[in-house]
């Protein structure tokens, strides 16, 4: 099962384009399949800053990651870069994620928009949750393409679905809502297995990293 690592950074004003330089030059040392993205529409607005987030992708497994982790911290420069940029920032942290499902076609070549639901589960639903959620996204004809996550239960302790929806274009993102999700016979279903509506945001693109290691094409 695929693993990624995200970064979670709110810039502090002023410091935006320093903490995109610094995290572009981080991710693209990593040797890893990566996206940087920044906020272009929160969930809401008045309750949210600015966030930056990095994915590093290509983990087989958990054992990967923490080689990975273990090389970061033997590095001399890695926490001083890592401090570097957490200095810009009024919030910083770091997460794992595992990958449950991808859209069967191939990633998009150059995706320029990502559209992130988070999604809490109904009690004892997730199973069947991430069923409905796998059928849907196979179904989908929109030029998109799906990431399913969740953290890794055994390091955390949220049940909180992440889907992701890349795309080439906001209108692209639009007419996926409005032809495939709004009035969806899906949706009566996927009600029934949440607690309540997704949290929605939506990011710029604004870096890829294919890595030599991953199919992802950067999209984690």
């Amino acid at each position: 099962m695929p693993y990624f690592i995200n970064t979670w950074s709110i810039p502090k004003p002023g410091n935006l384009q320093q903490v995109l330089s610094q995290q572009k030059m981080i991710l693209a040392a990593s040797g890893h399949s990566s996206n940087l993205t920044v906020t272009l529409s929160p969930p809401s607005p008045l309750g949210h800053s600015t966030l930056v987030i990095g994915t590093i992708g290509g983990f087989e497994s958990l054992a990967d990651v923490e080689v990975f982790d273990d090389r970061f911290f033997k590095d001399p420069d890695g926490l001083p870069i890592f401090d570097g940029v957490n200095s810009l920032c009024s919030h910083s942290n770091i997460s794992i994620s595992e990958v449950l499902h991808t859209s069967s076609g191939e990633p998009l070549a150059d995706p320029k928009f990502v559209k992130r639901d988070f999604i809490t589960p109904a009690p004892g639903a997730l199973l069947d949750l991430v069923s409905e959620l796998k059928h849907w996204s196979e179904e989908a004809q929109a030029p998109i393409f799906w990431v399913i996550s969740r953290g890794v239960p055994g390091l955390s302790s949220s049940d909180v679905l992440r889907v992701s929806h890349f795309a080439a274009s906001l209108q692209d993102l639009e007419d996926f809502n409005s032809n495939e999700i709004r009035g969806n016979p899906r949706l009566k279903r996927f009600g029934e297995l949440v607690s309540g509506p997704p949290r929605r945001g939506t990011s710029r693109v604004v870096s890829v990293n294919r890595g030599e290691n991953s199919s992802s094409n950067g999209q984690d």
